[in-house]
């Protein structure tokens, strides 16, 4: 899609047409677009366009919309995941074949930018809203926070994912010709702009919300972003001072499980999360239809991606300190064993009812309750960008990064304690716990939660460990080619002088 057809859509107040979930956000939707200029008028419509902002999290609220960017994205490259043959935009992701025509990433380059222009509309009107009450100051001031927080992680996904060139914008499009033939940001514009954002919207974001605010985003969630920011940029210190600011303000949850079930959202290991309701009343799509691909065909669900035997092999050596299966192994992967359990297994059932002896499936997100929504292909777990045991990790890396060793093994320690696995001996050297975190504590404790393929970039050992680990089609990887996306073909038609990401066409 073309910039000026992709912000044409959004430059009509988006603020309406996307609802994000929560108590913190509970808005009717209105289908008829509204201008800046009659809407913002009071503190309802602040929250109303602050719903879209968060709402653009969701994706489009299309078909596949959150399975595509938090799975197929985020996952699907990785070493973790054995897709199933079906849609070719995801395929093509998966096998190293994608070109700047495929689909799914340039739709997720226009949500992308649909979400920056909703947080700038936010970030342009909020001001002038009328009224001087110490509330009404005080709500404008933790919104405008909350706006360039969300602007500056759209702005990150896209760095993540489509590098440095990308086109800035700070203001809300008006339609004006030269809004739609923009420059490309230049080198180092896009990264201080990133860690511009998160760290001053640290000082306005508040540390926790009341209960009718659970999931907004606090300063705590800006420096977990910018923390893993800086890990991608491979500066550690600087990213150790931002974890450093979380530790013992969080907790590990007591049952791994909590964290995806959908019955535990924002709980004291959250830190940063997607937010669903399941609420469909009135048009409204406040679901995740990310288990309806992933859920075992024998029950309605598409198969659409397995867990690796890799990842499979791991998880089964992630033991126990009495030598039985972990909980890490049990929420993340159904197989035939009698203590996997899931919502259409039965009493008295097996997972062998259902699929055969061989057969992997996932259950980190595919699982569900009748609690949350009518029908299981609509379900209302959130979906966790950050949590504690994340952040550990990534604590413990700096540590040992800078030499730390025994205080990196205590973090690391603290999240196997929570599994009932066995800590790690403090005679482990350097070289040895960085090994553990990249081959065995960070993929068996974030397994399918669009870590891996990052973490193998920067730590730059993407080619070598897709093909050591079996990836499927990892001969087709280049290592100066696939860490990136192209940036959409289309978008060189409007722009013909950009340049393209390395070794793609325009």
């Amino acid at each position: 899609m073309k910039i000026k057809n992709i912000f044409l859509s959004a430059l009509i107040l988006g603020t309406l047409s996307t609802s994000c979930t929560g108590n913190f956000l509970d808005e009717e939707r209105n289908p008829n677009s509204l201008s800046p200029s009659i809407f913002w008028k009071n503190e309802a419509d602040i929250l109303k366009g602050l719903t879209s902002v968060y709402g653009a999290l969701q994706g489009s609220g299309g078909w596949a919309a959150s399975y595509e960017r938090y799975i197929v994205v985020d996952n699907y490259r990785s070493d973790e995941v054995v897709f199933r043959p079906d849609v070719s935009s995801w395929d093509n992701i998966a096998s190293f074949v994608n070109d700047p025509n495929n689909g799914t990433t340039e739709k997720e380059w226009t949500q992308l930018y649909r979400g920056i222009n909703m947080a700038n509309q936010c970030l342009d009107n909020i001001p002038n809203v009328p009224g001087e009450t110490d509330a009404l100051v005080k709500l404008k001031k933790t919104a405008m926070a909350e706006a360039r927080f969300l602007r500056a992680y759209y702005y990150y996904r896209l760095y993540l994912n489509y590098g440095e060139r990308v086109p800035i914008y700070l203001k809300q499009l008006e339609g004006k010709d030269e809004e739609f033939y923009p420059k490309q940001a230049e080198p180092g514009e896009l990264i201080s702009l990133i860690e511009t954002e998160l760290s001053e919207v640290q000082k306005e974001l508040p540390t926790e919300y009341d209960a009718a605010g659970k999931g907004r985003v606090t300063t705590y969630a800006a420096a977990a972003i910018l923390g893993k920011f800086y890990m991608f940029r491979h500066e550690l210190g600087k990213a150790e001072k931002e974890f450093e600011k979380l530790i013992g303000k969080f907790e590990l949850v007591d049952n791994y499980e909590d964290n995806f079930d959908g019955l535990h959202k924002n709980n004291r290991e959250s830190i940063f999360e997607v937010q669903y309701s399941g609420d469909r009343t009135g048009g409204r799509k406040e679901y995740s239809n990310i288990a309806e691909h992933l859920v075992s065909g024998n029950v309605g669900g598409y198969e659409e991606a397995f867990p690796s035997n890799w990842l499979f092999d791991l998880l089964k050596k992630d033991l126990t300190v009495d030598g039985k299966y972990s909980m890490r192994l049990y929420g993340t992967i159904l197989f035939d064993d009698p203590n996997t359990k899931m919502w259409y297994i039965g009493e008295g059932e097996h997972f062998s009812d259902y699929d055969g002896p061989n057969k992997l499936l996932w259950k980190k997100f595919a699982t569900w309750d009748e609690s949350l929504s009518s029908d299981w292909w609509a379900s209302a777990f959130n979906i966790p960008i950050v949590r504690y045991a994340d952040v550990l990790l990534l604590y413990a890396e700096c540590l040992n990064d800078r030499g730390d060793t025994s205080s990196a093994i205590d973090r690391i320690n603290e999240v196997r304690r929570r599994a009932r696995v066995p800590e790690l001996s403090k005679t482990m050297t350097k070289e040895e716990v960085l090994a553990h975190l990249q081959n065995v504590e960070r993929p068996c404790e974030l397994a399918f939660e669009g870590s891996r393929w990052y973490d193998l970039i920067r730590w730059g050992i993407v080619e070598t460990t897709l093909k050591a680990n079996g990836k499927k089609f990892a001969e087709n990887y280049v290592d100066t080619k696939h860490k990136l996306f192209p940036i959409p073909r289309a978008e060189f038609l409007m722009n013909p002088t950009w340049e393209q990401n390395p070794n793609f066409s325009k």
